[in-house]
């Protein structure tokens, strides 16, 4: 089914323009294709019709810009940083799995419990990446002590979880 297209004239201002052209969008060349892929983009997201797939593509078009920037540093200074890699890796799924998990039907309940179990999942994992990088006082990270300086509140937390536990299955 073919899409009948309508004529919208608008003016912005020059730098507007200039942005649009130069922004990158795959599968859009002109400013008119562009401006049409972010109508959509938009009219998708506000209507919450992303896919969780799709959300996380989107966003990781949203940070490429970043990480391209990022990579270039690493590059020019032969520089590495896992615990940058992992944050890039799990934040686009974890919002993405907001994003496109805001359609609450018949059993919302029941899908509250899910989505919430699935974001503590990718935010559990996240954190196991980080915590992974401690196995050594030296992390693969720019500064080798960043995940250092951060494990005795974690050793902390978990030694009292770890505590209350074992208190819990004596009772």
């Amino acid at each position: 089914m073919s899409t009948q297209m309508q004529t919208l004239s608008v003016r912005i201002p020059s730098e507007d323009l200039e942005w649009l052209s130069a922004l990158e969008i795959s599968g859009a060349s002109t400013p008119s294709d562009k401006l049409r892929a972010l109508i959509t983009q938009m009219r998708k997201q506000h209507q919450g019709t992303m896919d969780h797939t799709t959300c996380v593509a989107w966003l990781r078009d949203l940070l490429s810009p970043f990480v391209v920037a990022l990579r270039e540093v690493e590059n020019r200074h032969r520089m590495h940083s896992d615990a940058i890699n992992a944050v890039v890796e799990w934040l686009p799924q974890i919002m993405a799995t907001m994003l496109s998990e805001r359609r609450f039907g018949r059993d919302a309940p029941a899908q509250a419990t899910d989505i919430e179990a699935a974001l503590v999942q990718r935010c559990f994992q996240l954190s196991a990446t980080l915590l992974r990088l401690g196995v050594t006082p030296a992390a693969e990270c720019y500064d080798p002590q960043v995940i250092e300086r951060h494990l005795p509140k974690i050793i902390e937390l978990a030694s009292l979880i770890s505590a209350d536990r074992k208190l819990r299955k004596e009772k």
